[in-house]
């Protein structure tokens, strides 16, 4: 026998066993019998299969299974739970289900074996010796991953479900609560039989917040994804990881696991500062913020160097500026500045290329053109200024960077404007942007740029607190994130808003893959660096969220979304137990943005880490002025996680704060 080494991974691991099996064989003979529990292996290896979930082994009538996500394992079990009631001639089917990391690994000894193991194992196993008959009797790390999720429309009945209380198992340390669910009028919903393995300890009342009105934006969403659709046709251990001696300060490694080697201060940064707009219209400027900030969009998708996100250039504008000091405060050796001229349907442009530590100008040239050879001209700048600093670039990350957003100038105008409204971060910045890069798409349905940032607007409206997460909304925005992703596979900022809003649904690996797609198409993109740390957060490996966010603030240094990598930060620090240097990071999220609630909830989970229980409700109390249909239940649900330790540790530390 060769045992493969064994993998750890976070699952739902199931346990089921069918109803006096025994008085079956009594009843009706053991040839009769036999053909019924064929029947009912025949039926839950089907089921299984459709949810994705894997037999891992058959211990006479029982059964043990495994499921990627809590959702899928409810919608398995409720499904057998049904066809049973259905059934007359079946009994009663029990099931006991838990969430946790495992061991797992496959044993050749002439046919491969799959073999799960470890203390969650055990766990589920307790669990389903509990459950009554008919009975689907689970975790609270089951139940608060699943119930926001498990859709209602896939069963002909209401789903119930019901607090069992605590209960202190056998052989583990620390009491588990416990709930039940199943279809009205066929699952047991009573507390479990109590054996001597098992006593009672507490209960707790599922509180849920109250339901909002969906704002009427959601239909900007709903018809823009269905106008490209018509275009179109159709882990580590989640224990505490050692601390790292410095994990705050800026490294500028790149994360090992995108496949991405090398660092800023290997490579010279470049940055592009605002072009200047020295048309006579003012309101013309968003046209020189536009040729600058998709220029940073082309020279991002080379791999030779990092690119300063615009967010951070673009706070050095106008005046005569000391380049110098401005190539350091960015970390940009070279700088492109420029002016841009329109006059009718004719413009010029300027641009130069400055190295910051000679003050030598490298390169400068004008381009004189009709306004409908703007994306040419964008095009030869973008190149000519790439091959003045790299000149072995590769004619296949050439044509990686020559990537057209769109081919209509006005819907190219309504992005940009959509851009500087997002980049606001209130609510009524938001609704603006929504509203321009619905325009845009309705100009330009297969401008995927558009559609991407459409889809991410959405994503932090949910984080922030003015869209409520639903399933209908998911959906929709998923499908509006992949759809940007058929229309152009190279826009990078569809596969970071894909990647945040597989989170949102629970589905940590797939976003997480989608996550180091973004930063294989674009290393330079500081939104996809920031949707792999969270995701990196969610699949418990907070040093690499940690390394990813200094990676993300490196590139975007000072722009309007540098905070977010406090926010990652903070969360990550607050989960290796450094609950000073979360602090500071949740100090900075407040003071960047005082109604951003999560800023106020990372304050008040470190206050009770440092044992200052006063100061953690008050901050509590700053998070519910910012939201005040805030629950614990909105938390859970936003994170998305299968860390039932983590889990446990930060609604606990939050309940000390006074959340509920």
């Amino acid at each position: 026998m060769n045992p493969v080494a064994p993998t750890s991974r976070i699952l739902t691991l199931v346990f089921t066993d069918l109803v006096a099996s025994t008085a079956l064989k009594a009843r009706h003979g053991d040839h009769a019998a036999a053909e019924l529990l064929g029947h009912h292996r025949t039926l839950l290896k089907g089921l299984a299969a459709e949810h994705d979930g894997e037999v891992v082994d058959w211990a006479g009538d029982g059964c043990f299974l495994t499921f990627e996500s809590a959702s899928a394992a409810i919608h398995f079990a409720l499904r057998l739970q049904a066809a049973h009631a259905e059934a007359s001639e079946l009994p009663g089917v029990r099931v006991g289900m838990h969430m946790g990391e495992v061991s797992e690994r496959l044993e050749d000894g002439g046919v491969a074996r799959r073999r799960v193991e470890g203390l969650a194992v055990d766990l589920a196993a307790r669990i389903g010796a509990l459950a009554r008959p008919a009975q689907v009797l689970v975790s609270v790390a089951v139940a608060d991953s699943a119930r926001q999720r498990v859709d209602n429309r896939l069963f002909p009945r209401a789903i119930t479900w019901r607090s069992c209380g605590s209960y202190a198992l056998k052989g583990i340390s620390a009491p588990v609560e416990l709930y039940a669910t199943g279809l009205e009028g066929l699952g047991e919903l009573e507390p479990p039989v109590q054996p001597d393995a098992a006593v009672p300890s507490a209960t707790r009342r599922w509180k849920t917040p109250n339901a909002r009105l969906m704002p009427a934006a959601m239909l900007v969403l709903v018809l823009t994804a269905g106008v490209v659709l018509h275009r179109l046709g159709d882990a580590a251990s989640p224990g505490r990881t050692p601390t790292p001696a410095n994990p705050t300060a800026p490294t500028n490694d790149i994360v090992g696991a995108t496949g991405v080697a090398g660092t800023i201060s290997e490579r010279a940064a470049i940055a592009v500062l605002p072009f200047d707009n020295l048309s006579p219209d003012p309101e013309q400027a968003f046209f020189a913020d536009g040729l600058a900030e998709d220029l940073i969009t082309r020279l991002s998708a080379w791999r030779a160097f990092p690119v300063i996100a615009r967010n951070s250039s673009f706070q050095y504008r106008g005046g005569n500026l000391d380049l110098k000091r401005v190539g350091a405060e960015l970390g940009a050796r070279y700088l492109v500045e420029g002016s841009v001229r329109r006059g009718g349907e004719r413009i010029r442009v300027t641009a130069q290329l400055i190295d910051t530590r000679s003050r030598e100008h490298l390169w400068a040239k004008s381009y004189d053109r009709a306004v409908t050879d703007m994306f040419t001209l964008q095009d030869e700048i973008s190149a000519t200024i790439a091959a003045s600093i790299v000149g072995d670039v590769t004619r296949a990350e050439a044509e990686r960077a020559r990537r057209r957003g769109t081919a209509d100038l006005d819907a190219w105008g309504a992005y940009q404007l959509g851009l500087q409204s997002h980049d606001r971060y209130t609510r009524e910045g938001f609704a603006e942007a929504r509203a321009h890069f619905a325009r845009a798409l309705e100009l330009d349905p297969d401008f995927a740029a558009a559609l991407a940032h459409l889809a991410n607007t959405e994503t932090f409206a949910v984080y922030c607190g003015w869209r409520e997460l639903t399933a209908e909304w998911l959906a929709v925005a998923i499908e509006a994130a992949r759809q940007a992703i058929a229309v152009d596979p190279r826009e990078s900022m569809a596969h970071a808003a894909l990647a945040s809003l597989l989170a949102l649904g629970g589905d940590v690996p797939s976003g997480l893959a989608a996550a180091r797609r973004a930063i294989d198409l674009n290393p330079s993109s500081p939104e996809a660096w920031l949707a792999f740390s969270w995701l990196n957060i969610l699949n418990g490996d907070s040093s690499a969220a940690l390394a990813a966010s200094e990676r993300a603030r490196t590139l975007d240094p000072h722009g309007a979304h540098a905070w977010f990598a406090d926010d990652n930060i903070a969360g990550g620090q607050w989960e290796l137990g450094n609950f000073a240097e979360s602090m500071v990071a949740a100090r900075r999220i407040v003071a960047a943005r005082p109604n951003y609630y999560w800023g106020h909830l990372y304050v008040a989970l470190n206050e009770v880490g440092l044992g200052r229980l006063d100061a953690a409700r008050a901050a509590v109390a700053e998070a519910r002025r910012v939201y005040p249909a805030l629950t614990l239940a909105v938390v859970q649900r936003l994170y998305s996680v299968a860390r039932p330790d983590v889990d446990a540790r930060r609604n606990a530390a939050l309940r000390q704060a006074g959340l509920e």
